[in-house]
């Protein structure tokens, strides 16, 4: 083996490197660039057998280094990489491996001193055994795809063992000493053989399939075949037929019976096609009807709500010609349908008025304003009879409580008077007449009672009495209710 010296350095630069060099600086050198001067700082390491190594090699590599300035070739710092790193692989260095492990490998080597510095030699190595893992997974796929073709072309060369019903252990005894068969895990190998077996039965079942529909079409030609022809009657009219003696002769008959049912299955889909079409003619028809129905429906109960709103419209229309018209309750139906016709706008003779709608709306106007003079009637009792106006009396004794003729004359000076009908007035005045007088001697028997209690002493008797009454209704009051 041929002894590496140093790779020359650059002048002023120094000739000792420290092994204590800061990572950035080994990177440096690494990439071909100048070793810094700041390894001169780094401590000294102690205890470290690797140092005095280092140490010596790298004086001689000064020595060398300051006698060999002049000298203009020398090896490359590229080329001393490379050989370093041939040397990690040479010498078994696995990937992520450490340096104090694998150090005892490397360090008699020559082309590790080809290396001056500590860092470069540390960072050279600690790049190798970071990539070496991708560089064996790639060299590993690379053995792994050759094999795998060489294994494909072992296939190929025995096609003519190879048929769509040969198994692998068949294949495996007359092959199996190959080393192309060996280049593979059984796994791998058997897999491989299995698509090539798959690949031949593909094209086996292809052909198969190609005479099978050469075989039908045959048979689609002739005129004579239906659903209810037999094998042994017309077999004799393709003897001479190509197709016919394409096919093997156990599988003619299957195949002819495959086409009749066929046959069978299409006829019995035109005869559910037809069906179905009948049904849904009918289904169609019968959404029509239904579809007219719900129109005549919907166009009803348009009508209606149309005639509801124009009945509305003509009542509403009727009232307020009512109540221009009719402000008498005594006149009667008979002596007011006429003027009520002859309207210029034609409210009482408007169509959607039901029959008796327009005497009935004419009746409870009536009936309207009949309540309304009552309660006027009233409210003219209330104002004008009052308890000090009824209290009054004449020469004759008689007051506007007790003679409807009193009542009269203060009365019949109000517009309201006059508004009622006089055989409704006197019974009206009569039962307000009864309730006042009734109200009066209510308020008599009070006053009686007040001026009775406040002129004459309470007994002890009563008053015990009182209050034992008092007592009980209290205790009544305060018992629960009974159920009945």
């Amino acid at each position: 083996m041929q002894v590496l010296l140093p790779y020359r350095q650059d002048a002023g630069a120094s000739s000792v490197p420290s092994p204590l060099a800061t990572p950035s600086s080994a990177a440096s050198e690494l990439n071909g660039s100048k070793p810094a001067d700041a390894a001169h700082k780094g401590q000294q390491m102690s205890n470290n057998g690797e140092k005095s190594k280092d140490n010596n090699g790298d004086a001689n590599m000064s020595d060398s280094s300051s006698d060999s300035d002049d000298e203009e070739h020398g090896p490359s710092k590229e080329d001393c990489i490379r050989q370093f790193k041939e040397m990690l692989k040479e010498r078994g260095v696995a990937p992520f491996s450490k340096w104090e492990k694998e150090l005892p490998k490397i360090v008699f080597d020559p082309r590790f001193k080809a290396i001056p510095s500590h860092s470069t030699r540390r960072a050279i190595f600690d790049h190798y055994v970071r990539t070496r893992a991708e560089e064996e997974r790639k060299e590993k796929r690379a053995a792994q795809k050759a094999a795998v073709e060489a294994y494909k072309e072992l296939l190929e060369e025995a096609s003519e063992d190879i048929n769509e019903k040969t198994a692998y252990p068949d294949f495996k005894r007359k092959w199996g000493a190959d080393s192309r068969f060996e280049a593979l895990d059984r796994k791998e190998r058997e897999a491989l053989f299995n698509e090539k077996v798959k690949a031949i039965q593909e094209k086996v079942q292809s052909m198969r399939k190609a005479v099978i529909a050469d075989f039908k079409s045959m048979l689609r030609e002739s005129k004579d075949i239906t659903s209810a022809s037999r094998w042994t009657k017309v077999k004799e009219n393709f003897r001479s037929d190509p197709r016919y003696k394409a096919t093997k002769h156990e599988e003619r008959e299957t195949i002819f019976n495959e086409y009749i049912a066929e046959l069978k299955s299409a006829e019995q889909e035109v005869e559910q096609a037809a069906k179905a079409k009948v049904d849904e003619q009918a289904k169609l028809k019968e959404r029509e009807r239904e579809t007219r129905k719900r129109k005549e429906r919907e166009e009803q109960e348009m009508e209606r709500v149309k005639m509801k709103i124009r009945r509305k419209e003509a009542v509403s229309s009727y009232q307020a010609l009512l109540v221009e018209m009719i402000k008498d309750p005594k006149v009667s139906w008979t002596e007011s349908k006429p003027k009520l016709e002859k309207d210029p706008q034609g409210r009482a003779l408007n169509p959607d008025l039901g029959q008796g709608d327009a005497e009935k709306l004419f009746r409870d106007h009536v009936k309207d304003l009949y309540e309304r003079c009552v309660r006027d009637f009233r409210a003219l009792l209330s104002e004008v009879i009052t308890p000090e106006v009824a209290a009054r009396t004449t020469d004759e004794g008689k007051t506007a409580i007790n003679s409807w003729s009193e009542a009269k004359c203060l009365l019949r000076s109000d517009p309201r008077y006059n508004k009622l009908a006089s055989k409704d007035r006197e019974s009206i005045w009569r039962r307000y007449a009864d309730d006042l007088t009734r109200k009066l001697k209510q308020s008599d028997m009070k006053e009686k009672d007040k001026s009775d209690t406040d002129g004459k002493p309470r007994r002890s008797s009563d008053t015990k009495q009182e209050k034992s009454d008092t007592d009980g209704k209290q205790r009544r009051s305060s018992d629960p209710p009974r159920r009945r």
